[in-house]
């Protein structure tokens, strides 16, 4: 499935056009159909970042949707991370 049927997919599981997805992210609502239906070229990580929650879907899920992030980049980031740091001595700890 490329990035314009998984997004009409996605819209139509919300009950919501392309358009109104557009501006329900505020977006210029040419610029977001050409980007989708022209297929030339996928929207810039931070407009899906605005769309992820009108999709009802995680920003990492149409990260990869859209070709931004792969599975296999999740899996990397997961076995290079550090747990957190905790803080040592603070009076709330005591």
């Amino acid at each position: 499935m490329d990035f314009a049927e998984y997004l009409k997919a996605r819209c139509a599981e919300r009950g919501i056009s392309l358009h109104r997805l557009a501006l329900l992210c505020d977006l210029n609502q040419i610029y977001f159909y050409q980007a989708v239906s022209k297929n030339r070229s996928t929207p810039p990580p931070w407009v899906l970042r605005r769309a992820a929650p009108h999709l009802g879907r995680p920003y990492v899920e149409v990260l990869i949707a859209a070709g931004h992030l792969r599975p296999e980049d999740l899996e990397e980031y997961r076995r290079h991370r550090r747990p957190p740091r905790r803080s040592v001595g603070r009076a709330d700890d005591r």
